[in-house]
């Protein structure tokens, strides 16, 4: 997986496809974009999102220490016929994002805020799906809300309903490639080729 990139996509893919009713559409979609979108694209239509990345921090307290064998570098190779990678365990991290919705409508605001607390942003036992750069398998990460604030405000002598969700990614970094170990596959492990010493009541393995 790609470190930062993999997990952008997926919290992106997350809030895609959500849809608010009000008395003029009965299925208005909610936009979704990265840190604040474009004047042009503003201009389409409320509601929408956005995603901005806020920090990233090494997360030391659930560090571990030692080798990974795989045959796909976590999945950022196409795998080789009887060939593993050994590399370090990647260094854990933590991505903290900020999830800002806006929106003019108080029916939009409230489905909004809803949907994200309770199907989405599940305080701290939430997930977030993170498929592989090959798309042959999909990790799961810690989804954490950190924090959820009302910022309401008026624009341009108009309410403009805001919620932001402040939430923790656990990740960790890209395999280091340039130093992985490429090495065969043991197709068979033979134990005792020497075998006179065994006892004559006991059996070769």
């Amino acid at each position: 997986m790609s470190f930062i990139l993999s997990e952008d996509q997926a919290l992106k893919t997350l809030l895609t496809g959500i849809t608010v009713v009000d008395e003029k559409n009965a299925s208005r979609a909610v936009g979704v974009w990265f840190s604040t979108p474009d004047i042009e694209s503003r201009a389409q239509s409320y509601p929408y999102m956005t995603i901005e990345l806020l920090d990233v921090t090494q997360a030391t307290y659930r560090q571990m220490v030692g080798l990974f064998t795989d045959n796909d570098l976590q999945g950022t190779v196409a795998p080789i016929s009887n060939k593993t990678y050994t590399y370090e365990v990647p260094v854990a991290m933590d991505l903290v994002y900020q999830i800002t919705s806006y929106a003019r409508h108080p029916r939009h605001d409230r489905a909004i805020m809803s949907y994200l607390l309770n199907k989405v942003f599940l305080g701290k036992r939430g997930y977030l799906a993170v498929p592989n750069d090959l798309g042959t398998e999909t990790g799961y990460r810690h989804l954490l809300l950190d924090e959820f604030v009302k910022r309401d405000t008026i624009e341009d002598g108009r309410r403009l309903y805001r919620n932001v969700f402040t939430v923790t990614v656990t990740s960790e970094s890209s395999v280091n490639s340039s130093a992985a170990d490429l090495s065969k596959v043991a197709t068979s492990v033979t134990i005792n080729t020497i075998t006179t010493h065994i006892p004559s009541d006991k059996q070769p393995i």
